[in-house]
């Protein structure tokens, strides 16, 4: 699974093999999913902070 070049690929793709086999609310809160939307999320404040800051 880390072959997929952006966290967003690598969430989702997580989510998607976790999803075949337990419920997708369980399945986020699994400690690899964690890490992976937190990751994305933070990529995403950042971005969000440096826009306004310029």
């Amino acid at each position: 699974m880390d072959s997929f070049p952006k966290e967003t690929h690598r969430y989702a793709f997580a989510m998607v093999k976790a999803a075949r086999t337990m419920p997708s609310d369980i399945a986020e809160k699994l400690d690899h999913i964690k890490r992976l939307r937190f990751n994305v999320q933070l990529k995403n404040l950042r971005k969000r902070i440096n826009r306004r800051i310029t």
